[in-house]
């Protein structure tokens, strides 16, 4: 079950990732939320940065984020990576019952 809190889940730029922006991010879960919208922010723990300036959401009863509300935008002043930086996923809202989550990062040279 998705749980609210920083960090669920940790990973650390690889060499080939290096100088990339995040352009594109969404997320799915295999269980809706029955009540309440989950809630997804990236945060480079290496630059103390938020990366999305809109968190990425799935609304209540859907299962992506492709057909939310309200779209994740991208802070393009926070999108660049670089080898070694450390990024976590922080679930700012879980709702209600959602469960088997992934969040897919995209990212492309600038």
């Amino acid at each position: 079950a998705l749980a609210k809190g920083d960090g669920k889940l940790h990973f650390f730029v690889p060499n080939v990732l290096n100088g990339m922006n995040l352009v594109d991010i969404s997320a799915g879960c295999s269980t809706a939320s029955t009540s309440g919208t989950p809630e997804f922010q990236i945060y480079n723990v290496t630059d103390k940065q938020d990366i999305l300036s809109t968190t990425l959401t799935i609304d209540a009863n859907e299962k992506h984020s492709s057909t939310a509300a309200t779209a994740a935008v991208i802070n393009t002043s926070y999108d660049d990576v670089a080898t070694g930086d450390e990024l976590r996923v922080d679930v700012d809202t879980a709702g209600t019952g959602t469960k088997g989550c992934q969040v897919d990062l995209i990212f492309q040279l600038s």
